[in-house]
C-alpha cells in the first residue's frame, strides 16, 4: 500500500471533564494511502497490538503524537509499517 505522508498543523480536541470540546494546536502525520483507503488503514491501525487510534479527515488518517510517550515512537512506527504492508 503506497502512501503520500506529510507533518501538517492542526487542532486537536482536549476532551471531557472540565474542557469539553476545547481545541488545542498540534501537529499530526497526515497519511493518505494511494490503495485500500483511510478507512481501511484506519482499521489495520486499530486491530495493530497495542492500537495505535487516529482519526480521518480529507481521506487522509491522522496520527496526532501528543499522547505518546518518548518510549512509544517505535510502536506508533511499528504499527504505521504493518499496516501498510
Amino acid at each position: 500500500m503506497g502512501v503520500v505522508a506529510e507533518v501538517t498543523a492542526a487542532e486537536s480536541t482536549v476532551g471531557g471533564g472540565s474542557l469539553p470540546g476545547e481545541r488545542l494546536p498540534t501537529s499530526v502525520l497526515a497519511i493518505t494511502p494511494r490503495q485500500g483507503g483511510a478507512t481501511e488503514l484506519l482499521r489495520r491501525l486499530r486491530e495493530h497490538e497495542p492500537p495505535v487510534i487516529g482519526r480521518i479527515a480529507d481521506e487522509r488518517v491522522l496520527l496526532d503524537p501528543r499522547t505518546v510517550l518518548p518510549d512509544e515512537d517505535d510502536v506508533v512506527v511499528d504499527a504505521v509499517a504493518g499496516a501498510l504492508s
